[in-house]
């Protein structure tokens, strides 16, 4: 544990902008290890963790949502074959074109037993096509054996869903678009 530290100490002290992440501390008995950087955790929903991050600080990418599996009791972290852990979601907020600085996308975030009761991630976004603004849906259902994913372009119909207690939003927050 003491070595441990110590190399955190190490890794900050010498590599103060790349490889060293910070750990997710989830409870008081349990953390979660990542690559992530200004990692935070948003909820646990249904042995899961949902995070906010990035890779980088002093680069373009913008902080995103990541999905990981809470190691269950007797399991070691990290035995999570599903590869859900390397998937990248969109952040809510607005977000702007990195060039002319005009509104391209708004996204929103819900989290919680958000469609028919289940534990699950939305996202409703309205993104530019043209001169048209086009409106899709994301889901995500955290589900025993993984995670389940749906899309839908056009229409949001899980808006509709979004009245229940246990469904929380996420507020976003103004972003440019990478490049």
């Amino acid at each position: 544990m003491i070595v441990r530290g110590f190399l955190t100490v190490i890794c900050l002290q010498i590599l103060p902008f790349s490889l060293c992440a910070d750990p997710l501390v989830i409870s008081s008995q349990q953390q979660i290890q990542t690559d992530l950087k200004e990692v935070r955790l948003i909820a646990k929903l249904h042995g899961y963790a949902i995070m906010a991050g990035r890779h980088c600080i002093d680069c373009d990418e913008n902080l995103a949502i990541y999905i990981r599996r809470i190691a269950r009791h007797g399991e070691v972290e990290g035995t999570d074959q599903t590869g859900a852990e390397d998937d990248r979601y969109t952040y809510p907020g607005k977000y702007l074109d990195y060039m002319t600085k005009k509104l391209v996308e708004k996204t929103r975030m819900f989290y919680g037993h958000c469609y028919e009761g289940q534990p699950s991630l939305l996202w409703l976004t309205e993104y530019r096509s043209g001169d048209t603004w086009v409106q899709s849906e994301y889901l995500i259902l955290l589900g025993d054996e993984g995670l389940e994913h749906r899309y839908v372009e056009g229409q949001q119909p899980s808006v509709f869903q979004l009245e229940s207690a246990d469904c929380k939003e996420l507020p976003g927050t103004l972003m440019e678009m990478e490049p």
